[in-house]
């Protein structure tokens, strides 16, 4: 509706309206703000998860056989390199590299072509196709797109099961021809002569070795030493669990490969810092958005937040209660024994000094500081299921506290029902309330939309009204001064 800002009364209408519907929209108004702190508060639960998360994936480290069977492998040449897979035998081997494995390649040498695509002026071939014998009961006519040698080739490597592919090399200036190397190195591998293309007789009838293939070899020892082959450059199990790849092969004057191989303490360590470090990321996160206002500094979204002081105690808790039955006579132990410990602001703490101390007098002992759980009656056996066995180690007791309270855990005994995580239902439920706040919004907006046009209505018929008695009080004042 177009302006009528008081073209007889002279008053600013407008701005009277404007100001009568922001009185009007004030429960809206209110509306907005309960929207803006629920997003607030959700977002903070959202923040609040995701560090949940990664304590679960921090804990979750810690309770892999992985982690505790963990080896570390280390090579003094770069003649081979070293791997220990996890629960690998400890030790030290010294060997030197003999040779690496080689693939076994052949060339056609009899005769060349001048040219690797022109198959008028450069053919490999008199006839238009050639045949090959993958086995005796296997012979393939091969009929490529034309005689070119780059033809020929690609039409051998469109076939399925060859033991080879080809290729088109060069071999002088202008002189091209065939050239087959094997798909696999190693002696096993060598080229049988009787699986070669045949009809190709423009570049001769019988390829030459060019490279031989060859096992990769390793000697062991000097007084009585042996030898180790394999096919590869990757020696698997040299020994258990340990894997070899050699680089490069060693002169007789080199000194020999020493690997050696021990437990990866620094590496278990390190996952014990992640575990203490995303939990205390956790707790520092819940003591952010829930903080009292304090001077000039706002309170937290989730200030008085009964759920969220409740995982902070259970985050602090899982510490401070000690491992059950791994104390003398069966008692609690602490957890300090292995390093991790609660500081006097709520904070976890890790002495790494304590935890490989510990580690390296009794190995199976500390694991199960982090790691042990007891199974309970009607779950899955030798398998921990948060929330339902009871956990023991600190691994396992955060697990289960992160989980309860991200994602939720299952019920072994139902599996009908569905997981829901303290957080997740706080998100839902604050969701949900958004929604219910975004339709009550609109709704105001179509009513305030009828009360401003309602108002509208009223203030032009109050100006229509106020023009009549005007012109009235016009007209009168005319008749009585004609009476005058």
């Amino acid at each position: 509706m177009a302006s009528i800002d008081g073209l007889v009364t002279g008053m600013s209408t407008t701005d009277t309206i404007n100001q009568l519907m922001q009185v009007e929209a004030a429960p809206q108004t209110a509306l907005k703000s309960k929207i803006s702190t629920a997003n607030k508060v959700v977002a903070a639960y959202q923040s609040v998860n995701t560090r949940l998360s990664s304590l679960v994936s921090a804990t979750k480290a810690l309770g892999s056989s992985d982690t505790w069977g963990s080896m570390k492998a280390t090579s003094n040449s770069t003649a081979a390199a070293v791997s220990a897979a996890a629960g690998a035998g400890a030790g030290s081997l010294s060997f030197r590299v003999e040779r690496l494995a080689s693939t076994h390649t052949m060339t056609f040498t009899g005769q060349s072509v001048s040219s690797a695509t022109d198959a008028d002026a450069a053919p490999v071939m008199s006839g238009g196709s050639f045949t090959i014998a993958v086995t005796p009961s296997d012979i393939r006519t091969i009929t490529p797109d034309n005689k070119s040698l780059q033809s020929v080739a690609a039409a051998i490597n469109k076939e399925a099961g060859l033991p080879y592919r080809a290729a088109a090399v060069q071999i002088g200036a202008g002189q091209y021809t065939l050239q087959l190397t094997a798909k696999t190195s190693g002696s096993a591998a060598a080229l049988d002569p009787l699986t070669l293309p045949d009809g190709l007789d423009l570049i001769g009838t019988t390829p030459t070795t060019t490279v031989g293939g060859v096992d990769a070899e390793i000697t062991v020892g000097t007084d009585t030493p042996y030898t180790i082959t394999s096919a590869t450059n990757t020696f698997t199990d040299v020994m258990a669990g340990v894997t070899v790849t050699a680089a490069k092969a060693q002169a007789p004057t080199d000194p020999p490969v020493t690997i050696d191989v021990v437990a990866d303490t620094e590496g278990i360590a390190a996952k014990v810092q992640a575990l203490v470090d995303n939990a205390n990321v956790a707790l520092s996160e819940i003591a952010s958005q829930s903080k009292i206002k304090s001077g000039e500094l706002a309170a937290g979204p989730l200030v008085g937040d009964s759920a969220m002081r409740k995982i902070a105690q259970d985050i602090i808790g899982a510490v401070s209660g000690g491992a059950a039955g791994l104390g003398s006579s069966g008692g609690i132990a602490s957890f300090s024994q292995v390093g991790v410990s609660v500081d006097r602001s709520g904070k976890l703490t890790f002495n790494k000094a304590d935890f490989l101390k510990a580690y390296n007098a009794d190995e199976a002992g500390t694991q199960k500081f982090f790691d042990s759980y007891e199974d309970k009656a009607g779950g899955t056996a030798a398998k921990f299921e948060p929330g339902f066995d009871t956990a023991i180690g600190l691994g396992r007791k955060l697990e289960a506290v992160a989980l309860i309270a991200s994602e939720g855990v299952a019920d072994p005994t139902d599996s009908t029902k569905a997981k829901r995580g303290t957080m997740q239902a706080l998100i839902e439920r604050n969701t949900a309330t958004i929604k219910g706040l975004n339709n009550l919004v609109s709704e105001w907006d179509v009513r305030l939309d009828l009360r401003k046009t309602a108002l509208q209505k009223q203030f032009s018929g109050l100006e229509v009204a106020l023009g009549k008695m005007q012109q009235q009080s016009s007209w009168l004042a005319g008749q009585l001064a004609g009476l005058g």
